[in-house]
């Protein structure tokens, strides 16, 4: 079964070289809805392991955050996936073009306009794009702007975009940078937070944090409108809870069902399970300012200590595979000649007497709900960095809670799970590997300069070959613990037509309804 997974995968990343990201496969599911008069008002709910933490698009940084805003925002282009081939077409651009090496010209789509009225223009895209970019504006989106040098607007319609080099995976990286109202902006200020305006097929209605979110269909867009006359996401951190409400029809579908209760939805005859492959490595990330881990040996005994099978087989009932790279099978440049990380207790002790280790507490983090037995996988790795001598200090918590925690870099060793959105590696390692953004505080030169030859590098033979090489660094220096490639398990009611599970992971329901 895996081996055709990665095949797939594979297949899909020679499909991706010019362009990039996720993708889908399909499904049917059934839920249940409420229904008021003649044909009755259809309501989709979901329930997510998640909070988004903010619903202003420029500063959501996770999947449960991508997919509510991606009914409400929409972005200049996005990913389009059909017979498992993807490919990018415009959204808010009629059309765009490499006009040279440097310079990407976008022409608006007409007539479209704001939840609250304002038309799309070319000043609002460039509004969003340099907000992003401001330095005193906090967001872990900087990253997919980069590389642009200049944004430029002529007339209402066209966005002028030049970079600062000539860079591959610019359309991909535009992907994940929904355009905002300015004006919405400056009248709300913090409260866009939680009352955005996009120009997408629903709007929201109501945020509660660590509860729910509420959208309606908004009757103004631009495009076909979304099927349901609501939507509401609710936020269920516990996978228990979130599968009793899916059982009980209290909700319609329900990200990241257990493994271990695979079987039990498969059962129920109300119930289908959809198991859908993802670009997302979890892994482990070192915190190099704690002394141990800035130790190469003692990163070296870490992954000796974890045995990633039996994460796989015995957490994740081998719905997936093992890790071999920083990057998942499908990535351009995917490195498969790298083995899995091997397990050898022993060994691990060894080296751990070798660098003089003395039991000082190494804190480590993991989220609750976020990922498929996220807590179950922190505990289960703890339990075996214990088993050869090291004093970890665990702690989990709810995503909202734990994303601060992190970033603030209050753990030594942390579990996240990090999707390659754009199939262009830069934009997937920039955050860990480059020394001027690396969350850990790992800095290699040689790895700096290939990162940075490989964004310049057009050519896919050659790029290829850069991003192999990197790996290669990266497997052995192991500034993260790559784990598994992450499964996306939703578990729906039946009677929910028109949902397709998607490889990105984003939960897009605005062609999603109930039907008793």
């Amino acid at each position: 079964m895996f081996k055709k997974m990665v095949m797939f995968l594979l297949t899909l990343g020679l499909a991706f070289a010019l362009i990039g990201c996720s993708g889908e496969t399909s499904s049917d599911t059934d839920s249940e809805s409420e229904s008021e008069g003649e044909g009755g008002a259809k309501e989709l709910i979901v329930a997510t392991g998640a909070d988004p933490t903010s619903l202003d698009p420029r500063k959501t940084w996770s999947g449960p955050g991508y997919s509510i805003n991606s009914h409400v925002f929409e972005p200049l282009v996005f990913r389009k996936i059909v017979d498992g081939k993807v490919s990018i077409e415009g959204v808010l651009a009629e059309s765009y073009e490499n006009v040279d090496e440097l310079t990407w010209k976008f022409t608006l789509k007409e007539g479209v306009k704001f939840h609250n009225g304002a038309p799309l223009n070319a000043e609002a895209v460039k509004f969003t794009l340099e907000s992003i970019q401001d330095p005193d504006f906090n967001t872990s989106m900087k990253i997919w702007l980069n590389d642009i040098a200049e944004i430029t607007t002529e007339g209402d319609l066209t966005v002028i975009i030049k970079t600062k080099t000539p860079t591959r995976g610019l359309l991909s990286s535009l992907t994940q940078v929904p355009i905002v109202e300015p004006g919405a902006v400056e009248e709300l200020g913090a409260e866009f937070n939680v009352k955005p305006v996009g120009t997408g097929p629903y709007e929201i209605v109501e945020y509660i944090a660590n509860n729910n979110v509420k959208l309606k269909r908004f009757d103004g867009y631009w495009g076909e409108p979304g099927v349901s006359d609501s939507i509401e996401f609710r936020i269920m951190p516990e996978n228990a809870v979130r599968l009793a409400a899916l059982q009980r029809g209290d909700v319609h579908i329900a990200e990241n069902i257990s493994a271990d209760k695979i079987e039990e939805v498969k059962q129920d005859e109300n119930l289908d399970i959809f198991i859908t492959e993802t670009l997302r490595v979890n892994m482990m990330v070192a915190n190099f300012k704690n002394e141990w881990m800035a130790k190469k040996d003692f990163r070296e005994a870490i992954s000796l200590a974890i045995d990633r099978e039996s994460l796989v087989n015995n957490i994740l009932s081998g719905n997936t595979i093992p890790a071999s790279s920083v990057s998942p099978p499908g990535t351009i440049g995917f490195n498969e000649d790298l083995p899995v990380y091997p397990f050898d207790p022993e060994k691990a002790k060894e080296l751990l007497e070798k660098v003089g280790y003395d039991g000082s507490p190494i804190k480590m983090g993991a989220p609750v709900g976020r990922y498929a037995m996220d807590r179950q996988m922190g505990e289960a790795i703890a339990g075996m960095l214990q088993n050869v001598g090291i004093n970890v200090e665990l702690e989990t918590l709810e995503f909202s809670s734990y994303v601060p925690k992190m970033d603030e870099g209050a753990y030594d060793f942390y579990y996240i799970g990090v999707a390659d959105l754009t199939i262009n590696p830069n934009t997937h390692w920039n955050g860990y590997y480059h020394s001027e953004n690396a969350e850990g505080g790992y800095a290699n030169p040689e790895v700096d300069k290939l990162m940075d030859q490989a964004i310049q590098t057009i050519d896919d033979a050659e790029v290829t070959e850069l991003y192999k090489e990197i790996q290669e660094i990266l497997y052995e220096e192991k500034p993260t613990f790559p784990l598994y490639n992450e499964p996306h398990m939703v578990g729906v009611r039946k009677g929910v037509q028109g949902f397709e599970p998607r490889l990105d992971e984003y939960v897009i329901v605005r062609d999603a309804y109930f039907e008793e």
